[in-house]
């Protein structure tokens, strides 16, 4: 649904059609790298969507491979071996990561990027690193500031990383080269693009410039506090029991560096950081600031990155805390257990206080958009925070399929909720499809615009998704039509309502 169609019918249009350069840059993104991975998964089995889901399982296991390797840099030695673990099942487990996976997207190829580049440049393996960072930079723009902040982490962590012993000053000249080539790479692009661009069209991504009226550039030098830099400091320290990380995760930092004054002196306390967990604070400080300069969407996805790093850090708090063993590991295993929970029912109340909620079916999930104030309707793709969107994805499915809608037939939808929602319909199942070959548009139309459309179809009806704003929907719909009694499409103890429409007589032929 929403951008994830706009994604696997981008994929699917660059596995099917005659090759163009420009097919692999999906939704305008800089995203080859990805692109040509999926594109060629996809040419298994054209217009279905298990080669997709194949490549992002896929893409996973190697991001939680990466985690754990990582994990075991930071923390090593046998008594962590079951920390370790447990610490992978709840990254495993993370109800963002798990929506990332099923909902089409450039963010999730990021995390293993990025956790390997990681791994590499702390072991010292820059041809490595270098590799993962083209990966980073031709997936998504937002892999280039990731890389870019892995690098000079390692060098603020290292300040001999970049200028080498002065007896052996041409080494780390030469490791500066070899990590520099993403960059310099991107940068070739970009160039590229400008001279070849078609009229019109972005020379890189820069959507997010519309919600606050300022340059990419202008976002990413001049700090701000607002409701965007808000809205992604809850989803990264509160979403689904982030606050839980946060609070122990403040508290082990504290206790460190508490132990590290007293032992070095104020002076000498950044000393302390010198180790693997102290890269990896530094790494999330970055990797947060980066992540949070541009103001866009409240989608958890943009975020997935510094979530994984946090996960990291409540590790090394709980260290510092000085729980043994037997706590530790208890309390990862609950952790790891409601992140589990929270992946298909949103349970956090803490999450639930801070953004909101609006009623599906009998559960209630959580308005994502509430501090931000941005479109739409109460969320499109802000709800993929967890599984429960693909309940809602279902139920739409389920509630074509008792319309039998076809392509006469006029579907009307809440405000603000149209985008991506429904497209391709399949007619012998009326279900949608991704398969443009077999799916038949039908007209779509939001409440607002519904009447221009009443004498021109052969049967409409309103569907209440429960992202939008359903009385104030048929309050727009009276004026053209008569709302017959309302259906009901289920799936255990969520449900859909659906509202056959008939055109008022009384009102005249547009």
């Amino acid at each position: 649904m929403w951008d994830g169609f706009d994604y696997a019918t981008a994929i699917n249009a660059a596995a099917t059609g005659p090759f163009q350069p420009g097919n692999l840059r999906l939704a305008g993104h800089a995203s080859q790298a990805y692109a040509a991975l999926a594109a060629l998964a996809q040419m298994l089995a054209p217009g279905h969507y298990w080669p997709l889901l194949m490549v992002n399982v896929l893409l996973f296991g190697v991001a939680a491979a990466g985690f754990h390797r990582l994990a075991s840099l930071a923390f090593p030695g046998d008594e962590h071996t079951n920390d370790r673990a447990l610490l992978t099942g709840a990254f495993l487990l993370h109800p963002a990561m798990l929506s990332a996976v099923v909902q089409p997207g450039l963010d999730l190829p990021l995390v293993p990027a990025f956790l390997w580049a990681a791994v590499f440049v702390v072991q010292g393996r820059w041809p490595a690193a270098a590799v993962m960072g083209m990966a980073l930079a031709f997936t998504k723009e937002t892999g280039v500031l990731l890389y870019a902040a892995l690098i000079a982490t390692r060098v603020l962590w290292n300040p001999r990383v970049a200028f080498g012993d002065p007896a052996r000053r041409l080494d780390g000249v030469n490791r500066l080269a070899i990590l520099a080539i993403p960059g310099l790479a991107f940068g070739g692009y970009v160039l590229v693009r400008i001279h070849t661009a078609p009229p019109g069209e972005p020379v890189v991504w820069n959507a997010g410039t519309a919600m606050i009226q300022q340059s990419l550039l202008h976002q990413l030098i001049v700090p701000r506090i607002d409701r965007y830099l808000a809205t992604y400091l809850a989803i990264m320290l509160v979403l689904s029991f982030a606050w839980v990380v946060t609070i122990v995760g403040a508290a082990g930092l504290l206790i460190s560096a508490k132990r590290a004054v007293r032992r070095l002196g104020v002076r000498q306390a950044w000393r302390a950081l010198g180790t693997v967990p102290g890269f990896l604070v530094l790494l999330t400080a970055a990797t947060a600031y980066a992540l949070t300069r541009f103001a866009t969407y409240a989608n958890t996805r943009y975020l997935l990155v510094a979530m994984t790093l946090l996960l990291l850090l409540f590790l090394g708090a709980l260290i510092s805390l000085g729980f043994g063993p037997t706590a530790r590991r208890s309390i990862l295993a609950g952790f790891a257990m409601v992140l589990g929970l929270s992946s298909v029912r949103t349970i956090d109340p803490v999450s639930r206080l801070v953004f909101g909620t609006f009623p599906f079916g009998d559960h209630s999930i959580l308005r994502m958009n509430s501090i931000s104030h941005e479109c739409c309707a109460l969320g499109r793709d802000q709800m993929a925070y967890n599984l429960e969107f693909t309940t809602l994805a279902a139920l739409t499915d389920d509630a074509l399929a008792t319309i039998g809608a076809t392509q006469s037939t006029l579907l009307v939808l809440p405000d603000s909720t149209h985008w991506r929602s429904i497209e391709f319909i399949d007619p012998r199942t009326h279900r949608r499809t991704l398969d443009a070959t077999v799916g038949v548009r039908p007209l779509v139309a939001e409440a607002d615009s519904a009447a221009l459309y009443a004498r021109q179809v052969s049967g409409a009806y309103f569907i209440a998704l429960p992202n939008g704003a359903e009385r104030r929907a048929l309050q727009m719909l009276d004026s053209a039509f008569t709302a017959g009694p309302e259906r009901r499409v289920r799936r255990g103890t969520y449900w859909l309502t659906v509202y056959p429409l008939t055109p008022r007589a009384d009102r005249p032929t547009p």
